[in-house]
C-alpha cells in the first residue's frame, strides 16, 4: 500500500519550505493545506491569491481526496490543526492510516511574521494550542510520542533534520531534494502571497536571527497576549523535539 505523510504544523513555522522537500523528491504527491478548503473560501478575510476551486469544501471531501490519491501515489499533506481541528480530533481512523509528523517554532517570531501578512488573525489562528491538541491524540492513538521538529533546527541544520526525518520515515534521503530552482509551485498559488521567501528560496537556509520587535508586543497587545496563550503549547511539544 503507498504511504501518506501528514505534516500538522501551525502558520509560520516554515513547514512550506519543508513542503519543498517533497516537492522536489518526486515521489510523493503533495498537497498544500487542503483542509484550509473547508476553513476559508476565496471570499474570506483572509489573503488569498489563485483559488484553486478543484478541491473538495468539506472534511470528509477533503479526506476522501487525499484517501483517493494514495490509491495511486505516495502522498504527502501538509495542513494547519485548527483549519480543521473539531472533525479530526475525533478521526483517529484517519490519523492511524498515516505517518503524523509535528513542526512548531517559537511562538513570538511565528506570530510577528503572522501579524506582517494578517494583521487581523484571531487568537485560534495562532495554531500552537490546536497543534498540541491533535499531539495528545496522536499520542493516545499510538502510545508513542509522535515526531517533533523544531522550525529553527530545520534552519540551522537542514540536511541533518531532513536526514534524521528520512529516517524516521524508513524513506531514502535524496541529496537533490535539498535545492531546487526559484519558483512557486503548483500546490502553492492559492496562498501564494504568504510564501514569498519559500518561492524565491533555493534551499532552506537559517536567515540571520533579528531581536524580536516587543515594540510590536508593546503596539498591539493582543499580540503579548496571543504569545502568553500559546507558549505554553509550545513549550510542552518542545521537550520532545528530534
Amino acid at each position: 500500500m503507498n504511504r501518506m505523510i501528514g505534516l500538522w504544523a501551525h502558520p509560520r513555522s516554515r513547514s512550506t519550505v519543508l513542503e519543498r522537500v517533497f516537492i522536489e523528491r518526486g515521489d510523493f504527491e503533495v498537497f498544500h493545506e487542503p483542509f484550509a478548503h473547508m476553513a476559508f473560501s476565496k471570499d474570506s478575510a483572509i489573503p488569498s491569491d489563485e483559488w484553486d476551486h478543484s478541491l473538495p469544501t468539506t472534511y470528509q471531501g477533503i479526506k476522501e481526496h487525499l484517501l483517493t490519491a494514495r490509491e495511486r501515489s505516495n502522498v504527502f499533506h501538509k495542513d494547519m490543526c485548527y483549519h480543521c481541528l473539531d472533525d479530526l480530533k475525533i478521526d483517529t481512523h484517519f490519523l492511524a492510516q498515516q505517518d503524523n509528523i509535528f513542526l512548531i517554532r517559537e511562538p513570538a517570531r511565528s506570530i510577528v511574521s503572522h501579524h506582517r501578512v494578517h494583521p487581523d488573525m484571531p487568537l485560534h489562528a495562532i495554531g500552537h494550542k490546536a497543534l498540541y491538541d491533535i499531539f495528545c491524540v496522536v499520542t493516545k492513538l499510538t502510545g508513542k510520542v509522535p515526531y517533533v521538529i523544531n522550525a529553527d533546527d530545520l534552519a540551522a541544520e537542514p540536511e541533518r533534520v531532513i536526514r534524521k526525518l528520512c529516517d524516521h520515515l524508513s524513506i531514502e534521503f535524496l541529496p537533490q531534494a535539498m535545492t531546487w530552482k526559484r519558483e512557486c509551485p503548483e500546490q502553492w498559488k492559492t496562498w501564494r502571497s504568504w510564501h514569498v521567501d519559500a518561492e524565491n528560496s533555493e534551499r532552506i537556509i537559517a536567515p540571520p536571527e533579528q531581536p524580536i520587535d516587543t515594540t510590536l508586543f508593546e503596539q498591539y497587545p493582543k499580540l503579548k497576549v496571543m504569545y502568553e496563550y500559546h507558549r505554553t503549547f509550545y513549550a510542552r511539544m518542545n521537550e520532545f523535539c528530534q
